[in-house]
């Protein structure tokens, strides 16, 4: 059981870190090629949505391996902890429209290296 949940966990990190990563590289082309916007938001809101229930999958499955750890040496609180951090940072940056736009890019770096902080601690967890 505990490995099927670890192997959706990890599901949910790859999805989360990719659709992040595929949008901060498509979006700037986006915004040049598409002057009425509309496009652009409509993706925005499609990979939003994979990116939050991919965040919530693997949130829920981490707590889940969380309490169904039985090691006492293992830190995998720390990897809910950073995921759970990150989760704070995406929903500024999501829900703060009015940030600066040098603002909005720190959120953008500080997404991207919590997200590869919680992939690297989950797999060095599991």
């Amino acid at each position: 059981m505990e490995v099927i949940i670890k192997y959706i966990h990890m599901i949910g990190l790859s999805v989360w870190l990719g659709s992040m990563v595929l949008w901060a590289v498509f979006a700037p082309q986006l915004y040049k090629i598409d002057p009425t916007k509309k496009t652009t938001d409509a993706l925005r809101g499609y990979f939003s949505t994979v990116s939050w229930v991919s965040y919530f999958l693997a949130l829920f499955t981490g707590i889940t391996i969380y309490f169904l750890n039985e090691s006492t040496t293992s830190n995998w609180y720390i990897e809910v902890l950073v995921l759970g951090l990150a989760g704070v940072v995406i929903a500024l940056h999501s829900y703060a429209t009015k940030l600066s736009v040098a603002v909005r890019g720190a959120f953008n770096g500080i997404m991207l290296l919590l997200a590869l902080v919680v992939v690297y601690l989950a797999t060095i967890y599991i």
